[in-house]
């Protein structure tokens, strides 16, 4: 659109300004109420309720943050907000005027997009009816103990070298309580690797050595152990044993799966009364 178009320039951009006419001041969310008009854009209007319920979606459906937002919004700000929402509008009556709504990838993205649009608004409302109360989340953790286990884990010093010779001299370097002085990562000229892990869980650790390190105590230092990345030699920082997570420290996994739960009967539901083939 060229600015005898209708659009106006500032700083370089044009505002697409055609076609609408913007109540602002006291109108724009100043004291809103329902139903009240902030802007016209051509036969169109854009709705408070639209406003904040685009507001909302920045705040994870919260009205109350909605209202946060909104208070550090300032008149300008405000008033760009709503601006930017008619330009959108405009661009979006442009493309139906143009045929874009039939075009084959866009008639998709249009049909999958609403079609979330309502799903997660149908789920939005069966959350309301889900009980999470401190019984039912009780309840769920006493049926499902073990797996709210955290299990052995363990933090190290932990060097890979491509030979053994390079390995036994850092082996020498974590005797002696030093970590080796050589760059940290991987892609150094010596080939050496040396950084002290987060915690690590079985899983996380090469097969050919993860036994060696759970039967170890913290101070421990073992190696040469060759595996797929090279030579590996380590010290044993920290030792954590596995253990039942109280009810307590587990609540926010408890309500997790809950929720999994609870969505699982609704989709069996639905399947049930759909013919899916």
């Amino acid at each position: 659109m060229s600015e005898a178009e209708g659009g106006t320039r500032v700083g370089g951009k044009v505002r697409l300004s055609l076609g609408f006419v913007l109540l602002v001041g006291c109108l724009v969310f100043a004291g809103m109420a329902w139903g009240r008009t902030v802007a016209v854009v051509g036969d169109e209007t854009i709705e408070e309720e639209e406003v904040l319920a685009l507001l909302r979606q920045h705040t994870e459906g919260s009205d109350a943050l909605s209202g946060v937002l909104l208070s550090r919004m300032s008149a300008e700000e405000r008033r760009a907000y709503i601006e930017s929402l008619a330009d959108w509008l405009l661009l979006a009556r442009e493309a139906t005027l143009r045929g874009l709504r039939l075009r084959p990838d866009v008639a998709v993205f249009l049909k999958w997009s609403a079609i979330g649009i309502l799903g997660q608004a149908y789920l939005a409302e069966l959350r309301k009816e889900w009980d999470f109360s401190e019984a039912a989340l009780r309840a769920q953790y006493e049926a499902h103990a073990k797996r709210y286990a955290e299990e052995d884990a363990v933090r190290l010093r932990w060097c890979v070298a491509p030979d053994e010779n390079r390995a036994n001299r850092m082996l020498l370097d974590l005797l002696g309580e030093s970590l080796p002085s050589l760059p940290r990562g991987e892609d150094n000229s010596s080939g050496v690797c040396c950084v002290d892990t987060d915690w690590l869980r079985r899983d996380a650790l090469p097969q050919g050595i993860v036994e060696e390190i759970f039967r170890a105590s913290p101070g421990t230092t073992g190696g040469p152990i060759s595996t797929e990345e090279g030579y590996v030699v380590f010290r044993l920082l920290q030792r954590r044993e596995g253990h039942l997570l109280s009810f307590e420290e587990a609540e926010d996994r408890v309500r997790e799966d809950l929720r999994d739960v609870y969505l699982q009967r609704e989709m069996e539901r639905v399947r049930q009364k759909a013919n899916i083939s």
